[in-house]
């Protein structure tokens, strides 16, 4: 199956999802919650004997939201190369806010024009399965993604609508693997492999976090099989007007060919969001 391959509007309807762009959230191709480890720089924790545990840096990559902060809102360029190198570009609004320890993340396609308005919502649940909305303004028409549908390809990128979800992180058992180097940085090593309830297409997660300040320097998703998947690559930083480090251009490469490429354009960690706009009856207006 081609995950790049970009299906038509009607086909989405017909099956109940709604996509046309390129995929955006969950870092790791597994589960939406290591995007927040991708986007954000955590606050260093030390567990007693001085270094993290591995359940003390996912609690702290799991605080925030994919854009790593408690409101605000950003723009995104998606790049997607099939594996015969063809070249697709989105262009996002991301609008994200963080109440009662539960992440809201909404996301509307503004480029090319023929996409406009598509808009897509994420909404963390404690418990099962997180909410996934999707609009299409074509049909004037708002339906849940659920099941199945999440394995589908997000805007024809290399992401699921199930790694932009927070349930395989949070229904999982970590562990800290040998510290390594990536060139001369060196790294914490976690792995975090889903429980059985979380329904996950992946047998486990490796995320390489930068040391000095718990960047992810590189995150790899194993399947079922055991073999690799795809990697996210941080690929460039920068700094927000308040300070934070964030990941402003990052890469999916995929083991069967292709990739997807994501660039943060603009970033305002201070925007404020009304808590209406993170609903399913808001969308499309």
């Amino acid at each position: 199956m081609n995950l790049c391959a970009e299906p038509t509007t009607e086909a989405l309807l017909k099956m109940g999802v709604m996509m046309t762009i390129a995929d955006s959230r969950r870092f790791v191709a597994w589960s939406a919650a290591l995007l927040a480890l991708t986007f954000c720089v955590p606050a260093v924790a030390q567990s007693d004997a001085g270094e993290p545990s591995a359940q003390q840096l996912i609690d702290e990559a799991m605080e925030r939201n994919a854009l790593g902060f408690e409101s605000g809102r950003a723009q995104l360029t998606l790049i997607v190369y099939d594996r015969a190198g063809e070249r697709r570009e989105r262009r996002l609004d991301v609008r994200a806010r963080r109440a009662n320890e539960q992440s809201a993340t909404r996301v509307e396609l503004t480029d090319p024009p023929e996409v406009r308005g598509q808009s897509f919502l994420f909404v963390e649940q404690s418990e099962g399965e997180d909410d996934v909305w999707m609009y299409v303004p074509a049909f004037n028409v708002t339906r849940r993604v659920e099941g199945r549908q999440k394995r589908g390809a997000f805007l024809g990128t290399h992401f699921t609508f199930a790694d932009l979800e927070s349930r395989d992180l949070r229904e999982a058992n970590y562990r800290r693997l040998p510290d390594e180097r990536i060139g001369e940085t060196p790294v914490y090593v976690v792995e975090a492999r889903p429980k059985e309830s979380a329904g996950s297409d992946y047998n486990r997660v490796v995320a390489y976090l930068r040391k000095d300040d718990r960047v992810p320097m590189r995150i790899r998703f194993f399947g079922k099989d055991n073999q690799l998947e795809k990697t996210l690559f941080s690929e460039r930083l920068n700094r927000s007007e308040g300070g934070q480090v964030y990941i402003e251009q990052m890469t999916l490469r995929s083991e069967q060919g292709g990739y997807t490429t994501i660039v943060i354009n603009a970033l305002d960690p201070g925007a404020e969001l009304p808590e209406s706009i993170f609903s399913r009856d808001d969308l499309g207006r």
